[in-house]
């Protein structure tokens, strides 16, 4: 009676088996977050891709000089198991999607009194890397309300720009911080995309290859991309606090002074370098430092008249404290 049970238990399970050989299961329900195409080719917006991986978000960017159109938030989703090879391969698999939502900004409304937050939603786009199309990068445009979508045709300016522009591929990996790093680390960008010394890789070097390699990149970069503004002020402030942290007091000094250099005119970078000075037992410098930010106080139109009275009185005593002795 058990070995008749156990022979039909087994033809039972072969005839499930065979049947999952031969049936075909719908590509929406086998692959979710692989685009899924209508008959006449358009694709059909994926219903879960806010729960796919954050990329990153962006206020006005225009790629383009003049002031463009509206000011309009934009984030960035892409399907997790592109994601996951991404990071494991350096390279975008076939069927990867990368959806760009587009929202209306707002400032007034609840308790909020300054700044923006998202507002209406405005629709999205989405790319899409297919070797199965016509063209293997796509891109779809969706209205709010509509589930699909026809490709914009052959030549489009968005295939254009993203091949011409984009860090790794057809993607813009040089706005996505979950990614960059790690691109520039695996040499990933391709030939002539410019990529601007970050807070990230320009600790990096400091740790790892010391301060005068660090200098080094820090004006090599200026060199290269003068109007980049991803190691401003507030960026070395923070690296210099960090290095603190990490008893590396003599590095956080001279990234300060490095930032007295880059900012001449603005008195704040001169306040941090003089408590700095002062805490390493250089009283002279420290002096030296102070009375030069009391002189650019007046001047320095990025500060209100509440931070220069803050920074003046913290100078002055410190002055006059450092003069005494």
């Amino acid at each position: 009676m058990k070995k008749a049970a156990v022979l039909v238990v087994t033809i039972a399970a072969a005839a499930v088996f065979a049947t999952l050989l031969t049936h075909q299961v719908p590509v929406s329900a086998a692959t979710p977050n692989q685009p899924v195409y209508k008959a006449d080719g358009k694709l059909t917006l994926p219903a879960n891709y806010r729960e796919w991986v954050f990329l990153t978000s962006g206020l006005g960017m225009n790629y383009s000089t003049g002031t463009g159109g509206p000011q309009l938030f934009t984030n960035v989703y892409v399907s997790p198991e592109a994601y996951r090879e991404f990071k494991s391969s350096g390279k975008w698999p076939d069927k990867s999607m990368y959806v760009v939502e587009i929202y209306s900004p707002a400032t007034h409304g609840s308790i909020n009194k300054g700044g923006h937050y998202q507002n209406a939603y405005m629709g999205l786009d989405i790319e899409v890397k297919d070797s199965s199309r016509p063209q293997e990068w796509s891109y779809y445009n969706f209205n709010p309300g509509e589930s699909m979508a026809a490709a914009f045709p052959a030549g489009n300016g968005c295939l254009k720009c993203h091949s011409e522009n984009a860090a790794v591929d057809h993607t813009f990996v040089q706005f996505y911080p979950t990614l960059l790093d790690f691109a520039v680390g695996k040499n990933l960008i391709k030939p002539g995309v410019s990529i601007p010394l970050n807070l990230t890789r320009f600790q990096k070097i400091v740790l790892d290859s010391g301060w005068e390699k660090a200098e080094q990149a820090f004006y090599e970069d200026r060199k290269k991309n003068p109007e980049s503004d991803l190691l401003d002020l507030h960026s070395l402030q923070m690296l210099a606090g960090y290095l603190e942290n990490q008893n590396r007091a003599g590095d956080a000094l001279k990234v300060m002074a490095l930032a007295t250099r880059q900012w001449p005119t603005l008195a704040l970078p001169y306040e941090e370098l003089a408590q700095r000075y002062r805490n390493a037992s250089q009283p002279e410098l420290s002096l030296e430092t102070s009375r030069k930010e009391l002189a650019l106080l007046d001047s320095d139109s990025t500060l209100s008249d509440a931070q220069k009275k803050r920074l003046r009185e913290m100078a002055e005593k410190r002055v006059a404290e450092l003069s005494k002795k």
